[in-house]
């Protein structure tokens, strides 16, 4: 018997719910993913009554057979099940169990057979297989989780059925007036191979939608932002789920808590992984206590591992004076007025080109509270070489610290992408000349400079996309204490138009 292929769709929103690991022991990270146990309830309530019209409306093909005692035919199948009772469980690390305490079937269908015997009698009627009022029957698959550095892995390998003894019976009624023909050990056969059909159907549609689940727990992979060099950046997602500390509803809130370091990818296919090491954990209260579907909650780490990824990228950089656009106030050359006032000794060497050697830089600390984020102690060290013919020689080298304070606000780009507007609100640049061989360099210059184009720096704001099944609405940020969180509402628009064209009820054979 084929069953459909969509049986039990159910759990695909469900699975959300499997993700137990420790309640409320969250480790430090970057990233902390959280679904909401509205979310969860709303999902698997309209799963539910989606999953049952799915079964209801399939097709089940007649069936024809035969043994050494007799030839039969089935025909006319039909079916009525429900689901109730959602449970979840974790059986050991990185494995878990979803399923439902109560699952009530009747699988009714008509028959007609004959013997293999002296003048081949026949008998017709119908077979009902289900499970008994009042009887223990349920329904579980094992999902087995894995999240590491650059991927995700999460997979059903089995589904299973256990009931009570006496929990599911099947019932020959013949309509013949004399009947004599065994039907039960059929009958049996073709009720083991429904339930066999039933669960690997329900396999098979949570590993088709395993991209769905993935891309719920995993919103960000890849910073979408390439460097000219073609450097790119992704999301190291290693980590776990967690259950919400002191659960009471049924589908508690769920958290993934990643990694969330920024990981280069050089043009060669070579990995960088951040230099250091999330440290800070959110309170409960941060990450449990949001009233939307969906949290994304950042911490420093993820900003520090940003800017550690960029400048592993970027630097050391060599900056030629041909690089400087034309209409720039400053100019890489030894007679440029600003060159000349800071540094005097470069009169000895007129008109000649100065190349910049960046290098060594200090990823800034990041510390966030309700007003702003603020990064602390960024450094940069450069040499200024002089381009004098064959003898190049380095004039000075000059040791750069920054502090900066950024805002940051949501922009809801279209109901499935949104985007982080970042500004620069404040720069307190400070400048020392660390060694020269021109004599004084007077550094002031450059903290004066530096406050100038303060206003000209534009941050990108790279546009991220909800999981593409999804809509979003009431799209909020809000900076706390060392976290900047993102929350917004899901809408499963697709599923919501089929419950609306497909509201079947169950069967009833009584």
């Amino acid at each position: 018997m084929v069953m459909n292929k969509t049986l039990l769709l159910l759990i695909i929103s469900i699975i959300i719910g499997v993700v137990i690991s420790q309640e409320g022991d969250y480790p430090p990270g970057g990233i902390y993913v959280g679904l909401s146990s509205n979310f969860l309830t709303t999902e698997g309530e309209s799963l539910t009554t989606y999953a049952q019209n799915e079964l209801l409306s399939m097709s089940l093909p007649d069936q024809s057979g035969s043994s050494s005692s007799a030839s039969y035919t089935f025909s006319s199948f039909k079916l009525g099940l429900t689901l109730d009772d959602l449970f979840y469980n974790q059986l050991q690390t990185d494995v878990y169990q979803i399923g439902w305490e109560t699952i009530e079937f009747e699988l009714q269908w008509n028959y007609h057979i004959c013997a293999n015997a002296i003048f081949n009698p026949c008998e017709n009627g119908n077979i009902q297989v289900g499970t008994v009022s009042g009887a223990s029957a349920a329904v579980a698959s094992n999902i087995y989780v894995e999240f590491n550095s650059t991927s995700t892995s999460i997979i059903a390998t089995n589904t299973t059925m256990a009931f009570d003894q006496g929990a599911v019976q099947v019932n020959v009624h013949c309509s013949n007036a004399i009947c004599i023909i065994p039907v039960s050990d059929i009958a049996n056969e073709v009720a083991q191979n429904f339930v066999t059909e039933l669960t690997n159907g329900i396999t098979k549609a949570i590993n088709q939608q395993i991209p769905t689940i993935e891309a719920l727990f995993t919103p960000i992979k890849q910073i979408p932002i390439t460097l000219s060099n073609g450097d790119s950046f992704w999301i190291d997602l290693e980590g776990t789920l967690i259950e919400e500390s002191n659960p009471t509803a049924d589908l508690p809130t769920i958290t993934a808590a990643l990694n969330g370091g920024v990981i280069l990818e050089n043009t060669d296919g070579n990995f960088v992984y951040p230099s250091q090491r999330p440290s800070y954990i959110p309170t409960d209260s941060q990450l449990e206590s949001f009233t939307s579907d969906y949290s994304i909650t950042l911490t420093g780490f993820f900003i520090e591992s940003l800017f550690d990824a960029v400048f592993a990228s970027a630097l050391p950089m060599t900056i030629n004076p041909n690089q400087v656009p034309q209409a720039s106030p400053v100019h890489l050359n030894t007679s440029d007025g600003f060159f000349s006032s800071i540094a005097p000794g470069l009169s000895q060497y007129p008109n000649l080109g100065i190349q910049v050697n960046c290098y060594s830089p200090v990823t800034p600390l990041v510390s966030i509270n309700s007003s702003a984020i603020s990064l602390f102690n960024f450094q940069l060290s450069a040499d200024f070489i002089v381009l004098n013919g064959d003898n190049p020689f380095t004039a000075f080298t000059a040791l750069f610290t920054i502090d900066a304070g950024l805002s940051t606000e949501i922009i809801t780009d279209s109901p499935s992408t949104f985007s982080l507007n970042s500004t620069l609100t404040s720069m307190t640049p400070n400048a020392t000349i660390v060694s020269s061989t021109i004599g004084s360099v007077d550094a002031t210059g450059f903290v004066q400079l530096m406050q100038m184009v303060q206003g000209f720096i534009k941050l990108p704001a790279p546009a991220y996309s909800v999981p593409s099944k999804y809509s979003m609405s009431n799209a909020q940020l809000q900076l706390g204490a060392q976290v900047i969180q993102i929350t917004f509402d899901l809408v499963d628009s697709s599923l919501e138009k089929k419950q609306k064209n497909n509201n079947k009820k169950s069967i009833n054979f009584n």
